[in-house]
This record gives structure tokens, C-alpha cells and sequence, in this order.
């Protein structure tokens, strides 16, 4: 690990390794160190991003509302993938909410190599019930589907147009802009389990004209001037 950029940088690259691993007090997630550089410290993660968002944590502990908040973490993660820009990549298993498995490091010629935990065979008997489920894998792949077809139907989401980061005016709130030639596109993504609110001019200022979602091609209600942004929210905002 570089550390000449600075000593915040790595422990935050060292804080960001252990708490996908799982091993971070709190985390939800459940993860293998994968290329551990033990001269540098360095070291990144495997794992499937159901089992990544804490899917296979609540699975284990039996709490619906922990399962609930890891699909929603995963269709924003996929909100994001689609409208962040270039071609969106979904790793095989991650639309159906596939957890880690693990099954790998009784191979010989697999065991060496941690990205096995999140190559898994397909399970068809969950795939079976994609579209009429009421689990998480039907509810991911159907959410997952949806945004698709919306980034498919917003023609500024091309990925020939520009992306700028924004600062947002709220804590946990990621937010790029897609300057199209039709108008710019906010993209805001909460990345905290509590509410976020975002100022009315604040949005006006970076763009947003319409208070339209794109992505769920919904009008946007302000309340107190404020955008009301609930846990893992994500907004494409025109």
C-alpha cells in the first residue's frame, strides 16, 4: 500500500479490507482477503455482493429487517453501477442475491484463490422463481431489471456523456451529475441507514430544474425545502 499519500488514506484502505472481510466490530459483511501484501499491508477483498451487503449476515442471524436493508443496499448499489457512466457490469449470481460460496477451499486446484467464494455454480431452483418470488433473490432481480429498463428509456445516462462527482450537503450521500445535452442528471445515492436531506437549492444550483426521479420516472415531492432522502435511497434526478 502507498502510504505516501498519506497515513488517512491507508487506514482507511486498512479500515475498508476488515470491515469487508467481516472481522470490523459492527459490520455486516461477510468477505475473504484476497492478494495480501504482507510487506505493505496492503490487501483487497473477494466476495459476492449479497453476501458483501450483508445478506448472508441477517440469513444467518434470522433478521428480516437486517435482510430487508441488505437488498436495499444492493439495488442501490446497482442504481449506481447503472448510471455512473461506461457499460454496467453485473458479476454472474449478484442479480439473484447469491451468497459467498465457500465450497472452493476444498479444492486443491481452487483453494489458493479467494475469488472462487464468489464464482459459484448457479442455483436454478432460485432462479425458477425470479419473477414470482417474494425472496430476496426475486425482489433483487426483478429491482435490478427495473433500473436497467429505466437507464435504457433516459437516453443522458449514454456513456459517452461526461460524469462530475458532486460534494453533497449531506453526510452519507454520494452524487455525481451526467451533464447531458438534454439536461443534467443528478445522480444521488444514500449510503447510511438513516434519513438524508438534501436543500432544495442546493439540487437547483447542480442542474436539477425538474424535481423528476428518472429512475423511477416519479415527480419528487421537497419537504421544507428539503429532498428526503430514506435509507439506501437512489435518485435520478432531472
Amino acid at each position: 500500500m502507498d502510504c505516501t499519500v498519506g497515513a488517512t488514506f491507508c487506514a482507511h484502505r486498512a479500515f475498508l479490507s476488515e470491515f469487508y472481510e467481516g472481522g470490523f466490530p459492527g459490520t455486516f459483511a461477510r468477505g475473504a482477503l484476497f492478494q495480501v501484501n504482507e510487506a505493505t499491508g496492503d490487501k483487497r477483498i473477494s466476495g459476492s455482493f449479497a453476501s458483501l451487503t450483508g445478506l448472508e449476515a441477517a440469513l444467518e442471524a434470522g433478521d428480516p429487517a437486517a435482510a430487508d436493508l441488505a437488498v436495499q443496499r444492493m439495488l442501490m448499489g446497482h442504481a449506481l453501477i447503472a448510471s455512473f457512466g461506461g457499460i454496467p457490469l453485473i458479476y454472474m449470481g449478484d442479480e439473484l442475491a447469491l451468497l459467498n460460496d465457500r465450497s472452493y477451499v476444498g479444492d486443491l486446484a481452487h483453494a489458493h484463490d479467494s475469488r472462487w467464494i464468489h464464482r459459484p455454480m448457479m442455483d436454478w431452483d432460485r432462479a425458477a422463481t425470479r419473477h414470482s418470488g417474494s425472496d430476496a433473490a426475486a425482489v433483487v432481480f426483478r429491482g435490478t431489471r427495473a433500473i436497467l429498463a429505466r437507464r435504457r428509456a433516459v437516453p443522458g445516462l449514454h456513456g459517452g456523456v461526461p460524469t462530475q462527482i458532486l460534494r453533497a450537503e449531506a453526510a452519507g450521500v454520494f452524487g455525481f451529475r451526467r451533464d447531458a445535452p438534454t439536461g443534467a442528471i443528478l445522480c444521488l445515492f444514500n449510503f447510511t441507514e438513516g434519513w438524508q436531506h438534501l436543500p432544495e437549492g442546493w439540487l437547483r444550483a447542480e442542474g436539477a430544474s425538474r424535481m423528476h426521479d428518472l429512475l423511477s420516472d416519479q415527480p419528487v415531492q421537497l419537504h421544507a425545502g428539503d429532498l428526503a432522502l430514506p435509507p439506501y435511497a437512489r435518485v435520478w434526478l432531472t
